[in-house]
């Protein structure tokens, strides 16, 4: 006879999530290759609204009313899901998903997992100041993200300085966090053997890939280059993404007289891996805020998971995972100098290859696909303790 225990866990992953957004696509797949059952019920919504950077009220209006009818199809399609599966999973952005179907989950006994990644409040208060603190647009923010943490039964969140955030921040007991890292996909980022060892090109290949919001601290990059540039160091830096401080930085550029810099608007996803692979170094973020001293930003992960020596700021998030002068260069925030001096150090390519290498072998500790396996253990242990009860 089939038991409880011995059938697979079955989630439902519901929302109106970025179905494309690496921390969603990651974590559903590394719950499968813990053998868990994962049935989707997704309406596109925040897909559609991601690169708005300043949304008018119209926007938002609109925003809500598409919330609205696609809360009319989630409701019911997951209380019918519900039926067969041992828990509900709302991934990222997922504030309001939380809210509005973390009901159905209780009504139904299923425990609610929180898959958020950020807080609204981090995003949006916090780091890109988009309201300011004390207003009642930031009180709002404040008072959604600490209803939706509240609803759920666990949280997943990607480093132990976010964890003491949401503890310190909206009074979420650390036993309902679980720490589950970024990672990247491995389908696309993965190393090229001999890739740090190029001979015959004497110009440094640079690459910074991101959508310009503060916490990446670009103006350090600029300023980096612009010492380089008059040491007459031979670099190439390609600045790949657009968004909110794209204008801001384009005429720091422009006031620095830069020459070595290349400006692209964005490279699709799937190619993202073979530019990476093609670099001689990968940079990260340089921001001095509170925000970026608590992530390691994906595309740290997508460096390391290339084989690609990588630059970043020193926090202790990230000197969680990555030894400075081993797997890593790490250099204080906002710091150009140090950070002109970090890619100085990086023109050996020796010294390329051996942080490269390392930096891999971290990102297989800690970020693969087998390593968020691992991570989810005490989600899966939990659910299963859910329908022994049952």
């Amino acid at each position: 006879m089939t038991t409880a225990r011995s059938r697979p866990l079955r989630i439902c992953y519901a929302g109106t999530y970025e179905r494309d957004y690496p921390r969603n696509t990651l974590i559903i797949d590394a719950l499968r290759l813990a053998g868990v059952r994962v049935e989707e019920a997704h309406v596109p919504v925040f897909e559609r609204e991601r690169d708005k950077s300043h949304p008018g009220m119209l926007a938002l209006v609109a925003l809500l009313l598409h919330l609205v009818i696609a809360y009319v199809r989630l409701v019911p399609e997951v209380a019918l899901r519900l039926l067969r599966c041992d828990a509900l999973m709302v991934g990222y952005i997922g504030q309001m998903d939380a809210i509005v179907l973390g009901p159905v989950a209780r009504l139904m006994g299923r425990p609610l997992i929180f898959n958020p990644l950020v807080t609204i409040t981090d995003t949006l208060i916090e780091d890109r100041e988009r309201f300011p603190a004390g207003s009642p647009q930031a009180r709002l923010v404040a008072a959604i993200d600490r209803l939706a943490l509240r609803s759920a039964t666990l949280m997943l969140i990607d480093t132990e300085e976010n964890a003491r955030y949401l503890h310190e921040r909206f009074g979420i007991e650390r036993s309902r966090i679980v720490v589950v890292p970024v990672g990247a996909d491995e389908s696309i980022f993965f190393p090229q053997p001999g890739q740090t060892n190029q001979p015959g090109r004497d110009t440094l290949d640079v690459l910074f890939v991101g959508k310009f919001i503060p916490l990446h601290g670009i103006e350090t990059i600029l300023q980096a280059v612009a010492i380089l540039e008059r040491q007459q160091v031979q670099l190439r830096v390609e600045i790949v993404g657009t968004g909110q401080t794209y204008e801001e930085m384009r005429a720091l550029a422009g006031e620095l007289g830069l020459r070595t810099v290349l400006w692209t608007d964005w490279i699709p996803f799937d190619h993202l891996g073979e530019r990476l692979r093609r670099a001689d170094i990968a940079l990260g973020v340089f921001d001095d805020g509170p925000k970026a001293g608590r992530v390691i930003p994906n595309k740290v992960y997508q460096s390391l998971a290339c084989g690609v020596a990588t630059i970043t700021r020193r926090s202790p998030a990230v000197e969680a995972l990555l030894r400075d002068r081993e797997s890593a260069l790490l250099v204080p925030p906002s710091d150009p100098e140090a950070l002109a001096s970090a890619i100085l150090q990086l023109t050996d390519a020796a010294t390329r290859e051996r942080i490269a290498e390392d930096g891999h072998r971290a990102f297989v500790r800690h970020g693969s696909r087998s390593a968020l396996s691992q991570a989810l253990r005490p989600v899966l242990d939990t659910i299963e303790r859910s329908r022994e009860r049952r």
